[in-house]
């Protein structure tokens, strides 16, 4: 009777105990489903940037939020100060002709809102499920990609600041030539310590508060500075010294030209060093002063040796490439193996000539084979408008285009405009524009370089060519209508970088006609199919008041107005290629834009080129460009007798050594 009552419980039990699992798993499912349909085209919730809660936003709604702030960012700037000093880092420095204004700090805005969409999408479906689940709980934290040029900002730190600074100083060898006695007379000064700030720490400061896009004040401090030579270390010296001073005359030698050293000339060259050889025990040498050796080879002898490398240029004519410029090795000094080679003779005590170092530059085109490149055609055109520029802005389109029209680009080889460019400065031929730093106008060379940045990108769209870098201008400019289709450039960042993906080299030929830039694109058409839509322009947002700057450069009163008032917009258009059966991709050299690290110090990385495109898929590859343009005040600077911003402490008083 007993077991009879038992087996009727179970059955029961088990029933109502799946019922109640199925409904809560109907119920779970409902909720879920519910959940997703609410964030099907939102961010989930508790992501965040920064002190921004992005959950429950769109895309769209979520990059005006983030615009928002960076514009905020790039119009206010970051205020750093020390004691009752202060200056303000501006994201962009601007110029009076607008497009030589370039990033200092960059946001990818765009890159934020991927990351920030995307979150908890792309896994398997558990792993989508515990990362919203953490998110509610914890929080999910995404950072905005920035882009920090510190050299540039700690430069400009160091303009402002470095008047409160006192760095430490060494132990240094002083050699009296002035003495009546034959024997050249030296002394050893005592060393000191040092105070300076601590720019480094101001610059993390800032990296963190991008990080949560604000613009919070930065107080910068002060580190002791340590001497790295004592007197103490500086053991029988004298006789180092006069050691040295009997090698003179030393004779620089490459091939038939020579330099003779004197007695003199070497003893203001000498200078006490830290020993790093594992042949001598003192822990301080006599080496050389390496500022006024490396002054001397570049003044004395770089000039008289070094060759600049030509590379070979060529036209399309009558159907086939023809060169027009031959190319040519170049030579130049080696002036740091060569100061290192000098240093080791005096080290050593060693007499006799000394050969100078020197390196071959091989120029990155060469002739040969010029029948063989595939050049046929033209595969694309760039082009744009520069009516209304000023006389140097002309002259510098000029100068770029002329610099750029031949050039050959490699299949499968990654463009650098900056690379092709070069140096830009007075020796390569460009005129100065003015730009605004602080509250003086300070000319700068780069003005006009944004109309071939602009032109060439737009030459390597109609090519259907992938793009794997480009920028838009901080705010928009009239030489680049329609907006969305410009290209900023600065060296040596930001850069344009399109990859040539045919399987011929591409040779660019420049032409100018009236107000009109043109760059063509010559290979050998392989039947991709290029569509390109029209500019989408959206968001725009009215400048605010004009912005005054006061200068001591003007009468008092006067004021001079040095950028127009700009609207702010966002934009973006569509870009697909449709390619020919049988594609292969290849692999490229990449120097992708990395917050962590100091912009020239970027290092190549091996990607794919599918990294150049948003989608691909059966033989079509498609991007959508999109630019942000920030609203830009008018910006005036009015003469006033004193700054504002300075008060009666004297500024100029260097840090005491025991503060």
């Amino acid at each position: 009777m007993f077991s009879g009552k038992l087996t009727n419980y179970l059955p029961k039990w088990l029933l109502e105990t799946a019922i109640i699992f199925f409904v809560a798993i109907i119920v779970l499912l409902t909720i879920i489903w519910l959940f997703e349909k609410k964030y099907q085209d939102k961010i989930y919730p508790g992501v965040w940037l920064g002190q921004y809660n992005l959950g429950g936003l769109t895309a769209n709604q979520a990059k005006q939020l983030i615009n928002n702030q960076t514009d905020k960012i790039n119009q206010q700037g970051i205020n750093f100060s020390y004691q009752n000093s202060e200056t303000i880092i501006y994201p962009v420095v601007a110029s009076f002709a607008g497009d030589l204004a370039y990033y200092i700090i960059g946001f990818d805005n765009d890159q934020a809102v991927n990351q920030a969409i995307s979150f908890a999408r792309g896994h398997n479906i558990f792993i989508n499920l515990e990362n919203k689940i953490k998110a509610l709980i914890l929080r999910k934290k995404i950072f905005p990609l920035i882009t920090l040029n510190e050299l540039k900002i700690a430069k400009n730190l160091r303009d402002k600041f470095s008047q409160f600074e006192q760095p430490a100083q060494d132990a240094t060898l002083i050699i009296d030539q002035t003495s009546i006695s034959s024997a050249l007379q030296s002394q050893i000064t005592q060393e000191k310590l040092g105070k300076i700030i601590d720019y480094q720490k101001g610059i993390n400061e800032l990296k963190f508060n991008l990080s949560q896009l604000t613009n919070k004040s930065i107080k910068l401090t002060t580190k002791t500075d340590y001497p790295k030579i004592y007197k103490a270390d500086c053991l029988n010296i004298e006789a180092k010294i006069a050691a040295a001073l009997n090698l003179a005359p030393l004779t620089l030698t490459y091939e038939k030209q020579s330099w003779t050293i004197n007695k003199n000339l070497l003893a203001d060259w000498l200078a006490l060093k830290n020993n790093s050889t594992t042949t001598n025990s003192d822990k301080i040498i006599i080496g050389l002063n390496q500022t006024k050796l490396e002054e001397y080879l570049n003044k004395e002898v770089a000039v008289k040796i070094n060759q600049e490398p030509i590379d070979a240029k060529f036209q399309f004519m009558n159907g086939r490439v023809t060169e027009f410029q031959a190319s040519q090795d170049g030579i130049e000094l080696n002036i740091t193996a060569t100061i290192n080679k000098i240093e080791e003779q005096i080290i050593n005590n060693q007499t006799g000539e000394i050969t100078l170092v020197v390196q071959l530059s091989k120029s990155a085109i060469h002739t040969e084979n010029i029948n063989e490149f595939g050049i046929k055609e033209i595969i694309g055109i760039g082009e744009s408008n520069f009516a209304g520029s000023p006389a140097n802005r002309r002259h510098n389109i000029k100068t770029g285009a002329n610099t750029l029209s031949g050039l050959l680009i490699k299949p499968n080889e990654e463009f650098s405009l900056n690379q092709a460019l070069g140096k830009i400065d007075k020796s390569t031929g460009y005129l100065p524009e003015l730009v605004i730093k602080e509250n003086k106008t300070i000319p700068e060379y780069g003005g006009g370089l944004c109309q071939i940045g602009t032109t060439m990108f737009r030459g390597a769209l109609a090519s259907g060519l992938p793009i794997t870098m480009r920028r838009n201008h901080s705010y928009r400019v009239v030489y680049y209508e329609p907006a969305g289709t410009d290209a900023a450039i600065y060296n040596p960042w930001p850069d344009l970088k399109f990859i040539n993906d045919t399987n011929n080299y591409i040779l660019i030929q420049s032409r100018i006609a009236g107000d009109k830039l043109f760059f063509d694109f010559w290979g050998a058409k392989d039947g991709r199919l290029v569509e390109q839509t029209k500019s989408t322009i959206y968001n725009i947002v009215k400048p605010g008041p004009t912005k005054l700057i006061e200068t001591l450069d003007l009468p008092i009163g006067e004021t001079k107005c040095t950028e127009h008032a700009h609207n702010g917009a966002d934009t973006y258009f569509d870009y697909q290629v449709t390619y020919p059966p049988g594609e292969i991709y290849s692999v490229r050299n990449s120097c992708p834009e990395n917050p962590k690290k100091i912009i020239p110090d970027c290092k190549p990385t091996t990607v794919s080129q599918t990294a150049a495109w948003d989608k691909i898929s059966n033989g079509v590859k498609a991007k959508r460009f999109s630019s942000h343009y920030v609203p830009w005040p008018e910006v005036c600077l009015i003469g006033v007798e004193k700054l504002s911003t300075e008060n009666n402490t004297a500024t100029t008083t260097p840090i005491s050594p025991t503060e």
